[in-house]
């Protein structure tokens, strides 16, 4: 008996309601993209009414930024610290190393919600919704700034322009992944070799890149 009226109120509980529309949410509009996906899909795919969603989120402009705000704050979180560990030669090793293997973990994910993020990013750059702008400034800019600090530990001189070239060169490898459809990296990955395995070899190509020429100063 109290395993149904446990499952009862976790049905009805509006904290468990909200993030099933979240959720779903996510999906549809990774799937879809903003402009495309409609409340009654996301409804449909969370098992809730149209009433529910405008109840928690009043529209599904809103709803939108609340599944930006909750998937690219939690991913942007495990980047922005990265630098903070950094305290000589060996550790702002890890730290560029544990920051390309995040990346390509969310860019080159197979699986939510890192899937989530990396088709959202893909989206808000080839179908801009009304908040790639408010997206930009509040979680890719500072990610952005985050690595160029990340990067600037390993440069002789502070030329700015060869700061942008490394950050560019290095994160185009890994958002490749993202705005290209999922399966691209297996047009050149060995057919014996796991997408697993491969996300690891192209860490260490990328980061046996930036040892051979950058150094922690």
């Amino acid at each position: 008996m109290k395993k149904s009226q446990t499952k009862i109120i976790a049905a009805d509980d509006p904290v468990s309601t909200r993030q099933k529309i979240l959720d779903a949410a996510a999906e549809t509009f990774a799937e879809h993209g903003f402009r495309a996906a409609t409340t009654r899909m996301i409804c449909a795919k969370a098992g809730v009414n149209v009433a529910l969603v405008n109840y928690y989120f009043h529209s599904k402009a809103e709803l939108y930024k609340a599944v930006i705000a909750t998937l690219f704050e939690n991913m942007g979180k495990t980047l922005l610290t990265i630098p903070d560990i950094v305290t000589d030669a060996a550790s702002w090793q890890r730290a560029v190393r544990t920051w390309v293997a995040r990346s390509l973990q969310i860019c080159a994910a197979q699986k939510p919600p890192e899937l989530w993020v990396a088709r959202l990013m893909a989206l808000e750059e080839c179908v801009p919704s009304d908040l790639t702008y408010d997206i930009e400034e509040k979680f890719a800019k500072p990610v952005r700034q985050c690595f160029l600090r990340l990067l600037r530990m390993g440069l002789q001189d502070d030329d700015p322009v060869t700061l942008a070239l490394w950050a560019s060169n290095i994160q185009s490898q890994c958002v490749i992944y993202a705005l290209t459809k999922q399966g691209w990296g297996a047009r050149f990955r060995p057919p014996d070799v796991s997408h697993e395995e491969w996300i690891k070899r192209l860490e260490d190509h990328i980061c046996d890149g930036i040892f051979q020429r950058l150094k922690y100063s």
